[in-house]
Parts: structure tokens; sequence; C-alpha cells
């Protein structure tokens, strides 16, 4: 894959992006909007993501006062909000509980190849069409994340070595 392909740049030998802006993080507080009438209906309480690393659903606080969730095919994904086209997308949250595989691999540490460490995986990164996460956010330290900002790995090049701990590959990646 060319740097013009994936519009990535290069960073410690793998293919790496900066200043993305959907972040799962930045999901929280977005306020949830009707179609055709731009009601604010509730807002984001958390995006759940499933392990096959799309987004499952969002949890949401109505404005009803009831949390609810609305599910992956029933919402449109914005930078400043999330759109549904029918308040009946809205389904109950009755149990509260969910297994999201952004809350398990958030913190984990990533090395390169060669076994060094990277830094802590701190986000992921979605794709606002598809819904997926393209990529996650890496943070090296907070001395580093200030001078140099936090980079972004994509998906593809990370490798789970464990539950705790990621590699990133240099398959498919440009090698300086």
């Amino acid at each position: 894959m060319s740097l013009s392909e994936c519009d990535f740049s290069m960073s410690r030998g793998v293919c790496v992006r900066r200043n993305s802006v959907l972040k799962v993080r930045n999901l929280e507080n977005l306020p949830v909007l009707l179609k055709g009438s731009a009601e604010i209906v509730g807002r984001v309480r958390k995006a759940v993501v499933g392990d096959n690393f799309q987004l499952a659903y969002m949890v949401i606080d109505s404005n009803q006062g009831e949390p609810g969730v609305i599910f992956h095919d029933d919402f449109v994904l914005g930078k400043q909000a999330v759109m549904i086209s029918d308040s009946d997308s809205i389904k109950s949250y009755a149990h509260g509980e969910e297994s999201s595989i952004y809350e398990k691999k958030l913190g984990d540490t990533l090395f390169d190849t060669e076994g060094r460490e990277l830094g802590v995986l701190s986000d992921f990164i979605i794709n606002p069409d598809s819904k997926s996460v393209r990529g996650v956010e890496l943070s090296a330290g907070v001395l580093k994340d200030i001078l140099d900002g936090r980079s972004e790995i994509p998906i593809q090049s990370v490798r789970w070595a464990s539950m705790e701990n990621a590699m990133i590959s240099q398959e498919g990646s440009d090698i300086l």
C-alpha cells in the first residue's frame, strides 16, 4: 500500500495517520438528531464496538429520561451529531450490560515487530461511513504526546498478541 493510497505518513517504520477526528471518546455526549426536524432526541452516552471492530450500537440518554439503544443500521454518524430517521429507532436499554472490544483494548501496550514498546492504545479511530474502526490512536507518554502529538496506526497493521498487548505489523506498509 502506498502512502497516497492510505493517506498516511511514516513514523517508527509503520504507516501512521494523524489528525483524524472521529474517535470513540469524542462520540460521547454528541446530540442525537431526528432527521427532517433536527430535533434533539437525546445524547450519546457511549459507543459500543463489537469484536468485529464495527460500531455495534450506541447507548443514549433520551430526552424522556430513559436510556436507549440505537443499533448500527439505524443511525448516521457525523462529526457534530448522530442522526436517526425515526424515533422508533431508539430501542429499550433494559439490561444495561454490554461487552465492547473498545473497553477491553483501551490501555493495551503496542510493540513494533522487534519487540520495542511504541506506546499505549488510547482510542479507536472510526470511519463514519462504514462505522468501522479504521485505526488506533497511540499514546507514547505525556511529554512525547505534547511535543509530537499522538500517532494513529491503521487497524490492518495491528496484530493482537494477547488480551493486553498488540504488535504493529510492517506487512503491507511502506517501510522507510
